[in-house]
């Protein structure tokens, strides 16, 4: 509000201090809380009283009115933009969408879901296939190259150089 810093604050104490003198400075600090304390309460009164006044005469609703026509500013300055423009069209778009696609076990409604639905199956099936090959290559390979238990090597292998 004032923007005093700590420097000036401790200059202000200090003078403060010498004029008011150490006695009387402590009484002179809580009157001046009292008075700050009232002025605000004041304030607020002020403001709750002007509020009141404002929402009787039907202030309340203008300023309302006025609020709603600056956010329809906002919507047109929006559409200034295109680059906005199109994410709000997006939000928008991606909001009224509950779900995507028929569900799971649903009978497909279209040709195009029913070979959807068929492409999937195959690609799952694909997968599962992929992953048994897999698994049975390292199998084999675990079988092929077993590894060495440490209490069963009789003699370490050599380091090889580095090259």
């Amino acid at each position: 509000m004032f923007d005093i810093g700590m420097w000036e604050l401790m200059v202000v104490g200090v003078v403060a201090l010498i004029v008011v003198g150490p006695k009387d400075l402590p009484k002179m600090f809580r009157t001046l809380g009292q008075v700050t304390g009232r002025l605000k309460g004041m304030a607020r009164e002020f403001q709750t009283t002007m509020n009141a006044a404002a929402s009787e005469s039907g202030l309340d609703d203008i300023s309302t009115d006025i609020k709603g026509a600056a956010d329809f500013g906002k919507d047109f300055r929006d559409l200034a933009n295109p680059r906005k423009a199109g994410q709000t069209a997006l939000k928008k778009a991606g909001s009224a969408i509950d779900k995507w696609g028929p569900g799971e076990g649903d009978e497909p409604r279209t040709d195009t879901e029913r070979l959807a639905q068929e492409r999937a199956a195959a690609v799952r099936e694909r997968a599962e296939a992929v992953r048994e090959r897999a698994e049975a290559a390292r199998a084999s390979v675990a079988a092929r190259n077993p590894l060495p238990d440490k209490g069963d090597d009789p003699e370490p292998q050599a380091e090889r150089p580095e090259t």
